[in-house]
């Protein structure tokens, strides 16, 4: 999935992803219950498809995920269907902006962190990215080239960060 050899930690780019700012873009958050169908695609590839509903009624405030999961080992398919609590905060100049809940249950603790974006990270349920541990391309390629670094340095008698330094200097 895109993951380098040095880190094996997903990178949020790695994972299909539902944001509230896509869902606010295209009426779902615009009141009452909203149906619809997203798709994921990659180089023009089709890669994904799930079937939602939101509510945005009084008291009933949630979107619903409704797919199936197929597992890559054995072929076999899981129907899902669950969902996932929503929540909306005044804004400062009006209007409202709507979060969802995380849903995950992490060592026996439900996550319910308030969340603009979740993942679905080669698991079932869609989840924060703090459930899932992921992290982003950027921050994996910041720390690329570390190892080589400790290993410059053990050669020469320094610290990695004496080694980074020196590179930046341009020696």
């Amino acid at each position: 999935m895109g993951r380098w050899s040095y880190s094996n930690r997903w990178t949020v780019e790695d994972c299909k992803r539902i944001t509230t700012k896509y869902l606010k873009q295209h009426g779902f958050f615009d009141g009452g219950v909203r149906s619809g169908i997203l798709t994921w695609s990659k180089n023009g590839q089709e890669t994904g498809k799930i079937s939602i509903q939101v509510s945005t009624l009084e008291g009933e405030e949630y979107i619903q995920f409704i797919y199936t999961q197929t597992d890559r080992k054995s072929g076999g398919k899981t129907e899902l269907d669950y969902k996932v609590r929503i929540v909306s905060t005044a804004c400062n100049y009006g209007g409202k902006r709507w979060w969802f809940i995380c849903p995950l249950i992490i060592n026996g603790n439900v996550c319910d962190r308030r969340v603009g974006v979740l993942y679905l990270a080669g698991h079932k349920y869609f989840g924060c990215r703090y459930c899932y541990n992921l992290t982003y391309g950027s921050c994996k390629e910041s720390h690329k080239f570390d190892g080589l670094y400790r290993k410059i340095g053990m050669n020469m008698g320094i610290t990695a960060k004496q080694v980074k330094e020196a590179l930046k200097g341009g020696i």
